[in-house]
């Protein structure tokens, strides 16, 4: 949706000697934020640091916003709403929980890691930011739980199953300073290849997309692998 007329400031710019005008929204702040935070973590998010990225003077931000501190809690909640309502609008399109699992390994793989980094680092020394980044991260787990669930997994091991997950994203972000994209891609389709061996012991193995009978495998024969799936 567009953002509210209310949440629009005009300000008038001099290039040279052209007049431009520029609108800024609380949107614009947000998105700005997420850049701030990836370049540079949570030092660089300052007023003068969004204003100069902006090319605004202050009074575009407190037009919008009473301080840093509100600032800082208004874009913790935009942040927090997009991610939930990203993630459940897309799950709750994708009724195959295998499709779905595959659905969240391409959620997860095109997250804005390193701004996500620097909210993690800052979750550490910040209580409020940590109860933020706690909901994300439930909220990730528990449509990997259900997605599980779906395929006939018991709830125990669902759980188990969809902490692994979760923490190869999470790793990931807490030991590369800029995530490789397709390197967690990697690990996220090998812990699916990983999930499709452990389950077909049961009948049902959890490979790209589909249900895979339980059937007899070749020791000697590469290609009777299972095909490597992705999360």
């Amino acid at each position: 949706m567009p953002p509210q007329l209310k949440d629009i400031v005009t300000y008038v710019m001099v290039v040279g000697k052209k007049v431009e005008r520029v609108r800024q929204s609380k949107d614009d702040y947000f998105r700005t934020a997420l850049d701030l935070l990836a370049d540079g973590g949570v030092d660089a998010l300052t007023i003068a640091n969004l204003c100069a990225r902006l090319g605004v003077t202050t009074g575009s931000f407190y037009a919008h916003f009473a301080g840093i501190r509100e600032f800082h809690i208004a874009f913790l909640e935009q942040w927090e709403v997009g991610r939930v309502y990203l993630l459940k609008e897309q799950v709750e399109f994708t009724t195959d929980p295998l499709e779905r699992i595959d659905l969240l390994r391409r959620l997860a793989v095109a997250v804005n890691h390193e701004a996500e980094s620097a909210i993690r680092g800052w979750a550490r020394t910040n209580p409020l930011v940590a109860d933020f980044q706690r909901r994300v991260d439930r909220t990730r787990e528990e449509a990997l739980v259900q997605a599980f669930l779906d395929i006939g997994i018991d709830d125990n091991e669902a759980r188990v199953l969809a902490r692994i997950g979760l923490t190869i994203l999470v790793g990931t972000q807490q030991i590369e300073e800029k995530v490789d994209r397709q390197r967690l891609d990697d690990l996220l389709s090998e812990y699916q290849r990983w999930l499709g061996i452990r389950r077909q012991g049961s009948g049902t193995a959890v490979t790209r997309g589909r249900t895979a009978t339980k059937a007899k495998r070749k020791t000697k024969a590469k290609s009777d692998e299972p095909s490597r799936g992705r999360l």
